[in-house]
């Protein structure tokens, strides 16, 4: 009996000591990919970006949904890892799970939504737009430019379009615009197009000072300086009777631009 009773003890001994090994083990450090850089996954439905940033003590994990960055996660100071398991275990409750990573791409199972995060800001858009349209921003921009040109008109002709009775809409684009309203603003034509013959387009980077001067004449709502013509985003001019009747930008909310479809 006592033998069997130290046999159980021993055995108890080495069950104590493996548990304890794993346990030391699983709380191993991080992947060095993933330590110290920040990590961007583009949220095709907000426009906003997640921001994943962690170091051995300490992480910051932004899911926006406006510009504030306020959000479930921004009380989430610190970590625990757990190398079995892959699960990275935050102070406030949330816990985010590895699925793969990379030197380039990060993984992760959030809520048990599959999320994948790029080191590159642009390399997290460009995936997002190919998995979301089944086509890359490159092969889009073709579809783009070819709506462009359709609608196309040269400076000498804006003065006309405003002295029409019609509300005509005239989108002023350059080479500063790239964010991807700038790919999006062909599906937002197409729907222009099919309510309406005046829709045009200028290319920003062919503006003069003498053309904006000329046109400020007419209505000083057209802005004199050149640059406000070529944004980050597509810039839209209503006219209609030699006046600005609207000015605005297409910001849509990630790759959904049906809010000005009847705008």
């Amino acid at each position: 009996m006592k033998n069997k009773g130290l046999i159980i003890l021993v055995i108890s001994v080495i069950i104590v000591v493996i548990v304890s090994i794993l346990f030391v083990f699983g709380l191993k450090s991080l992947d060095y990919n993933l330590l110290s850089n920040k990590w961007y996954h583009y949220d095709y439905k907000t426009g906003y970006f997640d921001i994943l940033y962690l170091n051995n003590n300490e992480l910051s994990f932004y899911k926006p949904n406006s510009d504030n960055l306020t959000d479930e996660y921004s009380f989430c100071k610190s970590y625990t890892y757990n190398k079995i398991n892959k699960n990275i275990n935050l102070d406030c409750g949330k816990t985010l799970r590895i699925k793969s990573i990379n030197s380039e791409k990060l993984t992760l199972e959030i809520n048990t939504q599959e999320l994948s995060f790029y080191k590159d800001i642009n390399k997290s858009i460009d995936y997002e737009f190919n998995k979301y349209f089944n086509i890359t921003k490159e092969k889009y921009k073709y579809k783009t430019i070819q709506a462009l040109e359709i609608i196309k008109i040269s400076n000498d002709k804006i003065n006309q379009i405003i002295k029409e009775e019609n509300y005509s809409k005239i989108i002023f684009m350059g080479n500063n615009c790239r964010n991807v309203e700038c790919y999006l603003i062909s599906d937002v034509i197409e729907k222009w197009i099919s309510f309406s013959k005046d829709i045009y387009y200028v290319n920003s980077n062919d503006l003069t000072n003498e053309t904006l001067f000329d046109l400020n004449k007419i209505d000083n709502k057209f802005d004199i300086k050149l640059d406000n013509y070529n944004n980050i985003y597509p810039v839209v001019y209503v006219v209609s009777n030699n006046k600005v009747i609207d000015i605005y930008e297409i910001k849509c909310d990630g790759f959904n631009c049906s809010n000005y479809y009847n705008k």
